[in-house]
């Protein structure tokens, strides 16, 4: 018992008050009985009454205010509580027996029925302010609030004047009040008591003078409700006390509200006033301490106060310049001075505007500047402020970085190669930079690269074959790789770039080595052209002197034998010119005979050759489609070799086609001063994997071929400096293509 007393101390000493102010009540009601006129009653009455009426109307007046103050649910629904609680009291005291006619003659049905709709409006509407809420409001609009009170008001004042004498009977003058009428004051106390719960709870977490105060109310209200219980005549002294205890009541709860929110806003305004004076610290200390120039000036350009930062970026001290007017002091300004103050005193903004100043030394420095209007309470411009910042080593770093970066540019974009960057980021590649001259031999610009993902190339075989490498170098690898692009051999390294062991973007570089690939080529079948000529002259000179020999003696058998054995002579005879033949392209190898360089015309040299297989092509069942479409086809050769040349190919070419076919021969112009020789067969054609290889000495598919031929056709084509290619696929035809170029002077090897 001990302990519940000891944890809700502050509940039981109100309930000890209570209880003692009740027997100090009881006590004095027994000294006022002995003094008290009942004549007076009335009078009694009704200045209690009117003074609850006013302490309601002026809660309600408040909470209007303070809504718009407080967004909250409390004083949203607080004015219009009292309001009702103060037109039903009203209605209460002027229908009261006694009192002057009042719409109707006063009566105790009306007056009772009005004093317990008014509780009742009291006793729920306090009730339901005191529980906690959590929802935000709904309603906004004041207004629907006001007319369902007025409506609400109307139907219940209507309904006590309409049905007046059928309304039950709640007081019995000299009985007091009926049992109906305490049931009522009872159930009603019962949610004055509730809200009183509600609120010691509220006040033991927040602790505020309010809550206590809304306490004390709460209790006096409950002990009205229980006074107007016990009365015999409406003329008892229990009447007063119970209005009376009701107005101090009222009185709490606007001491509540009214003060408690007084203190706040007194509150509010110190903390206002310490936040305005930071603010002004701040603002002098900003003023005074900022390198930018800032002054002060009135609407016609005279300077009234200025910064230390006006001398660092003038060189004038402030007692020099107050007083003065802006113009004189700065007369680059002069000349649009007056439209400048005349657009701010309109109230514009001057902004980030650059111009060139002179400082009281005469030095030139480069000044962004922003004037801008100062405006009273009432938008009109007072004064105007010019702050201003010295930009001349700025704007100079910032031209030196553009020369900078134009010049490295520049760079990049006129090396041979492409360099590029780039970093990863939400799991992409991006590239930062990309430039230089391979990219736009590739058909790429920078444009298309720069800032974009490697999944957005433009080319997609080109981002999948690099994102395996990319990954490679972003885990701080580096990587080296050749890569063809575009019939382009190049070379692509990657180097990460890594701080504290984590790599934050990769360089790139990309370099051409298509011509590096070609002459190793080339040099590679130099090698073998001087191996093969040095074996080709060394079996030339060993096979020459006996195959003279038996070549001469197989002659003198074929002259003296007889016809039986001269057919084993002939077949003799031609495998030793065979033999010879052989000897002799070795020797070509190994000692090229003499050109003679002169002018000739290509399509008379091809037609010529195409001429000379017109026979075999028919017993063939090939079919020759000739195609000269040239301007001009005069060129300087040796026309002996080209027709070797020719011969070679078309022999290979009918070759391919056993079982008959098309043969395509066709000479044009090129875009660049060259002519095109073009024959292609529709034969059995050759895979990739051996096309690189021809024109290898004895590498050849023919059953009895050396592999010679196209050898010596490769070399006299470079003699003339021009070019052979072939393209082929199998089972279609091959297709070879002999460059040459129109006049250009060749050099007699």
């Amino acid at each position: 018992m001990f302990n519940l007393i000891k944890q809700n101390k502050f509940a039981f000493s109100l309930l000890f008050i209570s209880v003692l102010l009740m027997g100090l009540g009881y006590i004095y009601k027994e000294l006022m009985d002995q003094l008290y006129n009942r004549n007076n009653h009335v009078f009694v009455h009704t200045i209690l009454e009117l003074f609850s009426v006013v302490l309601c109307f002026a809660i309600s007046l408040y909470g209007w205010k303070a809504y718009e103050d407080a967004k909250s649910k409390t004083f949203l629904y607080l004015p219009f509580i009292f309001l009702g609680i103060g037109i039903l009291d009203l209605f209460h005291f002027m229908t009261y027996p006694g009192m002057p006619f009042f719409i109707t003659e006063g009566s105790l049905e009306k007056t009772g029925w009005f004093w317990i709709l008014a509780r009742g409006t009291a006793s729920i509407g306090l009730f339901y302010l005191t529980i906690p809420k959590k929802s935000p409001i709904i309603i906004t609009n004041r207004k629907w609030v006001f007319t369902f009170t007025i409506l609400m008001l109307s139907i219940m004042i209507s309904m006590v004047y309409r049905f007046e004498k059928e309304l039950p009977v709640l007081i019995i003058n000299d009985f007091g009040p009926t049992i109906l009428k305490n049931i009522l004051e009872y159930l009603l106390s019962l949610l004055l008591l509730l809200a009183l719960l509600n609120t010691l709870i509220k006040y033991r977490k927040t602790k505020r003078t309010s809550d206590l105060e809304l306490v004390f109310a709460f209790s006096l209200l409950f002990f009205s409700e229980i006074t107007l219980t016990i009365y015999h005549n409406i003329s008892d002294l229990y009447v007063v006390i119970g209005h009376l205890i009701k107005a101090f009541g009222y009185s709490f709860i606007l001491k509540a509200f009214f003060f408690s929110r007084l203190q706040l806003t007194f509150q509010q305004k110190l903390e206002t006033e310490k936040d305005l004076k930071t603010t002004q610290v701040l603002l002098q200390s900003f003023f005074y301490h900022t390198p930018d120039s800032i002054t002060i000036m009135d609407n016609q350009g005279k300077i009234l106060k200025t910064n230390q930062g006006f001398e660092r970026v003038y060189g004038w001290k402030e007692e020099e310049v107050i007083g003065q007017y802006f113009p004189d002091i700065m007369p680059d300004l002069r000349e649009n001075i007056d439209y400048v103050l005349a657009e701010v005193s309109s109230g514009k903004n001057l902004i980030a505007y650059e111009t060139t100043r002179h400082r009281k030394d005469g030095s030139r420095i480069l000044i962004n500047m922003t004037i801008s209007p100062i405006k009273n309470d009432q938008g009109e411009v007072i004064q105007i402020a010019a702050i201003s910042r010295d930009i001349t080593l700025q704007k100079q770093a910032e031209r030196k970085l553009l020369e900078m970066e134009r010049e490295l540019k520049e760079t990049i974009r006129r090396q041979q190669g492409v360099t590029f960057k780039f970093i990863k980021r939400e799991g992409q590649f991006i590239h930062t930079i990309c430039d230089g001259e391979l990219l736009y031999k590739l058909g790429l610009r920078p444009e298309l690269i720069v800032g974009k993902s490697l999944d957005e190339h433009p080319v997609k075989e080109i981002a999948v074959a690099l994102k395996n490498y990319y990954e490679q170098a972003w885990f701080g690898q580096e990587v080296t790789f050749e890569l063809t692009l575009f019939q382009r051999v190049c070379v692509i390294t990657l180097k990460p770039i890594m701080v504290e062991d984590e790599v934050i973007e990769v360089i790139g570089s990309c370099i051409d080595i298509t011509q590096l690939k070609r002459t190793e080529e080339l040099l590679q079948k130099s090698e073998k052209l001087a191996v093969v000529g040095e074996l080709a002259a060394g079996l030339a000179h060993e096979i020459r002197n006996p195959l003279t020999t038996l070549k001469g003696f197989t002659q003198l058998i074929e002259y003296e034998q007889g016809r039986a054995n001269r057919e084993y002579i002939r077949l003799m005879l031609s495998e030793l010119d065979r033999i010879e033949m052989i000897t002799n392209e070795f020797m070509a190898v190994a000692k090229p005979q003499a050109v003679k360089y002169q002018e000739e015309d290509l399509i008379s040299l091809v037609k010529q050759t195409v001429n000379f297989y017109i026979p075999q092509t028919l017993l063939k069942n090939i079919h020759i489609n000739e195609d000269y479409n040239t301007k001009y086809s005069r060129i300087i050769c040796d026309g002996n070799q080209l027709k070797q040349v020719f011969i070679n190919l078309i022999k290979n070419a009918i070759e391919a086609m056993p079982k008959g076919g098309s043969l395509y021969i066709s000479v044009q112009n090129t875009e660049t001063n060259y002519l095109q020789v073009k024959i292609r067969d529709t034969g059995v054609g050759v895979s990739k994997e051996i096309l690189p290889r021809l024109g290898e000495p004895f590498y050849t598919l023919k059953e009895k071929g050396t592999g010679l031929g196209l050898m010596v056709s490769y070399r006299i084509i470079e003699s003339h400096q021009g070019t052979i290619q072939f393209e082929s696929v199998e089972n279609e035809g091959t297709t070879v293509i002999i460059t040459l170029p129109i006049l250009k002077p060749m050099l007699v090897k």
